[in-house]
């Protein structure tokens, strides 16, 4: 396998982990409380991003995770509490 297909498989895989993660949590916190609770989801969300980046100590460079987390953390938040909206 060649470093490209190596390093597009390697995005793609933090991508869908970061994916995967968002909709579990959602998906816990829907079923264990009677509103969901956005603000929780986003707190985690966004703590968990600046571990992750405070643990990589990479200055100025965003994971392809930590992008995908608060992007699905935004779309998450967003799906859930549609009715609430309107």
């Amino acid at each position: 396998m060649s470093d490209h297909i190596k390093s597009e498989l390697s995005l793609f895989t933090e991508y869908l982990v970061s994916l995967l993660f968002t909709a579990c949590l959602a998906v816990f916190l829907t079923k264990s409380t009677d509103s969901f609770p956005w603000l929780s989801f986003i707190g985690v969300s966004i703590g968990l991003a600046l571990m992750i980046s405070c643990w990589e100590q990479k200055k100025n460079q965003w994971s392809f995770f930590i992008t995908g987390l608060l992007l699905n953390t935004v779309v998450w938040s967003i799906a859930l509490n549609w009715p609430l909206f309107f």
